[in-house]
């Protein structure tokens, strides 16, 4: 995951009072939702399938033992104690930047993810680094071996560098509804430059994307200030759907599939301006589960230890 921005500096009294406030307002309320009627969601389309950031490799390799995890990097299937993957997991999705707490939040949510995966036969793909900090080292030390448990079963735990303002319910990014991973609010990524921060493209470059990923002749539809139309959003600012040269597609096929990864989050708006489109963006990544720079926040501003951040990114879970 790319980090986009540490937040250990000290925000404005105003951004530290919305965040206090936010956060006191909603830690009291529920956020378990009604699965989504299936009948809601967008139909197919003919985008060109990608590899996602959740993806993970099948392995027919015998079961790993309990202290041992397997991860894939850059292709490459790295296997060791789990004390060393999570630690070089670690450094990657985070550095010593990062406040101990979160640290210790994203080894658990880490190692979870890898042994949700491992014990379902799969190994992830995620990023790793070659050598750990001292201060990381001692954070995953501290924890390590400790999970995150719904119903005594491991959990799912995503996470991604910021959300946009909130997380998002995962059945509205993968199709898929479980009840840890509903929308919760995430006021501290509301500091970070990722959110609200803008790209711009050239008609060229969009009538290219639409062509060949789409298999439409965008001028043939229209003119370019109606090729991107009628958005739908869903958990705040993520698009849920959005008509591209009068076919309806997920925000998620839009990032992914049609512009190639090119946003950096499923939460954008759009706009063309003479001969150039903007995209504003809030969040990176998927927005599913916790945000790594939230996290941060939480740890850094309200003095939250790693089993209240974990416990309020993933609802309904417990750590042991």
């Amino acid at each position: 995951m790319i980090q986009v921005q540490n937040v250990q500096q000290q925000p404005s009294q105003d951004v530290r009072e919305q965040l206090y406030s936010q956060l006191e307002d909603y830690m009291g309320l529920s956020s378990t939702k009604k699965k989504m009627d299936s009948s809601e969601k967008s139909g197919g389309t003919t985008l060109k399938r990608k590899s996602s950031e959740q993806s993970s490799s099948s392995s027919n390799s015998k079961a790993l033992s309990k202290n041992t995890l397997a991860i894939k990097v850059n292709g490459k299937t790295i296997k060791g104690s789990a004390q060393n993957i999570v630690g070089r997991v670690v450094e990657a999705e985070m550095g010593a930047s990062f406040r101990e707490e979160a640290l210790k939040a994203q080894a658990v949510a880490a190692y979870t993810y890898i042994r949700y995966n491992n014990q379902k036969g799969t190994i992830p793909s995620l990023p790793a680094k070659s050598s750990v900090s001292a201060k990381v080292e001692d954070a995953v030390e501290q924890v390590i071996g400790e999970a995150l448990y719904y119903q005594g079963e491991y959990i799912n735990a995503t996470y991604c560098a910021s959300n946009a303002g909130n997380s998002v319910d995962s059945e509205n990014v993968w199709g898929g509804y479980l009840p840890y991973l509903r929308s919760v609010e995430s006021p501290g990524d509301t500091t970070l430059k990722a959110y609200g921060a803008v790209k711009r493209f050239s008609e060229e470059e969009i009538a290219q994307y639409i062509e060949e990923n789409l298999d439409v002749d965008p001028y043939d539809y229209s003119d370019p200030d109606e090729w991107f139309e009628d958005e739908e959003y869903i958990n705040g600012r993520y698009v849920d759907s959005i008509r591209v040269c009068g076919r309806r597609l997920s925000g998620r096929e839009v990032r992914e599939e049609l512009m190639e990864f090119a946003l950096p989050s499923v939460a954008f708006e759009v706009e063309y301006d003479d001969g150039e489109f903007i995209f504003t963006t809030y969040g990176y990544g998927h927005g599913v589960g916790m945000s790594q720079n939230g996290a941060n926040a939480l740890a850094t501003y309200l003095g939250y230890d790693y089993k209240e951040i974990l416990t309020y990114y993933y609802q309904g879970t417990e750590v042991k």
